[in-house]
């Protein structure tokens, strides 16, 4: 994976989130690149847990979210997040200058 965007966590320093470009598409110009996400877990000796060390597609991703609402998957506090979250990202996005 081509590591675009990182967010570490204080409270797991061994655990990170990476978004970026997809591992399958690496060769690929900038703009035919795939784009994905992938929940990262480091190892003691530095390397990364490639079994734990899940790299989903983009839109794969999009959609387990999707679907997963959808099954009522998700309990109605994780939903009012995902609403106030997006709601004030998106308000963010309008008023930025």
């Amino acid at each position: 994976m081509e590591v675009k965007h990182c967010k570490t966590f204080n409270n797991n320093p061994n655990y990170s989130i990476e978004w970026g470009y997809a591992t399958w598409s690496i060769d690929e110009a900038e703009e035919d690149k795939d784009r994905s996400i992938r929940n990262r877990y480091d190892k003691e000796d530095g390397g990364f847990n490639v079994r734990s060390s899940s790299e989903i597609p983009w839109d794969d991703f999009k959609r387990l979210i999707q679907e997963s609402i959808i099954e009522k998957q998700s309990t109605n506090r994780e939903l009012r997040l995902i609403c106030k979250m997006t709601f004030l990202h998106l308000v963010k996005n309008i008023f930025k200058k």
